[in-house]
């Protein structure tokens, strides 16, 4: 059991409340910088949502290999030896890298002996947090890399998750100041909080469980549900009351005899298991907007973990998501 960390966080404000507290920005409106303070605020630039396993481990890797200057990596599972080498590539050429891992996975990690050789500065999370189950990067300061893959065997070969690049300076600048607050707590230092009144990102603890229902909420005529499980009643509930309101709404959960596949189905909800693929995805299709993210539907992931994820809105990004959830729906099994 992880001993709980005691560490005054300071607030660092980019549009903060009087008081300095981390205020989730749906409750108070545009802050001051006018921009980025809402999940469905337009972001200046158009993501890309890319989609695992095929072709993964590639796309990870010409990321990391393009880092000129500045490389932050947060990631829970880290097993892939050659993604290791490419983030070791990258210190040897002059980029400014920096790690988190989380420290329950350290007997399956096997990275950490790579990093130290090569000179990589790398730390295991503090224990403020249940569990460090994010999974971004930061690279250059021009592009943020958020996830629900893991940098393990099973996500580059076998496992269905999705993820995307995002540019939009605020989205950047809001994930920097999170690395930057859990950097000083992996090293034992006073953390600056990361200032999050204002913020597109859905982050755990801060705002997920919030925002992950009022997205689940919005949804008027469609719901599609791509995730490992549902443990959390108020996520659950919600996804039920999306089919009592009249939305269409599908669920692939990976255990058919997960408790939540009898209350869904009670309502009328067809429920699936995965074909083809082992079911990692956190995915949560609301009419034209998707989840994509590392968060589980579960209580220790939205309020005890550091998790962090975004609304994907923009219709180009948002189409080759719904449609893999499409494919993805007709390979796989119904729950009788």
């Amino acid at each position: 059991m992880r001993l709980l960390l005691v560490v005054a966080l300071v607030c660092g404000c980019r549009g903060a409340s009087s008081a300095g507290d981390d205020v989730d920005s749906g409750a108070m409106g545009d802050a001051p910088d006018g921009t980025g303070c809402t999940a469905l605020t337009p972001r200046a630039m158009t993501p890309e949502t890319f989609i695992g396993p095929t072709g993964l481990e590639a796309r990870i890797g010409a990321l990391i290999d393009g880092a000129q200057h500045q490389l932050d990596v947060q990631m829970y599972l880290f097993t892939v030896q050659t993604l290791a080498n490419k983030i070791v590539a990258a210190k040897q050429r002059g980029v400014a890298v920096r790690v988190i891992l989380d420290p329950d996975e350290a007997g399956n990690n096997n990275v950490e002996p790579i990093f130290t050789s090569g000179g990589v500065t790398w730390k295991n999370a503090a224990s403020i947090y249940s569990f460090s189950h994010a999974k971004y990067l930061l690279i250059d300061h021009g592009a943020a890399v958020i996830m629900s893959m893991n940098f393990n065997v099973d996500a580059m070969n076998n496992e269905r998750n999705y993820g995307m690049v995002d540019k939009d300076p605020e989205d950047i600048a809001d994930l920097q100041a999170i690395f930057e607050q859990d950097w000083a707590l992996a090293n034992g230092q006073t953390a600056t909080a990361a200032n999050l009144a204002c913020t597109r990102l859905i982050v755990s603890p801060t705002n997920s469980k919030q925002r992950l229902i009022e997205h689940i909420n919005s949804a008027t005529s469609s719901l599609d549900v791509e995730v490992m499980y549902v443990s959390e009643t108020t996520v659950r509930n919600a996804i039920g009351n999306a089919k009592t309101r009249g939305a269409t709404v599908r669920v692939i959960i990976l255990d058919p005899m997960d408790p939540a596949v009898t209350y869904f189905k009670s309502l009328g909800i067809p429920v699936k298991t995965p074909g083809p693929f082992y079911l990692h995805a956190k995915l949560l299709l609301a009419d034209q907007v998707a989840f994509i993210g590392s968060e589980n539907m579960s209580f220790t992931s939205l309020e005890k973990n550091r998790e962090v994820g975004a609304l994907v809105f923009e219709p180009t990004a948002f189409a080759p998501v719904k449609q893999q959830f499409e494919t993805d729906w007709s390979a796989s099994t119904t729950v009788p």
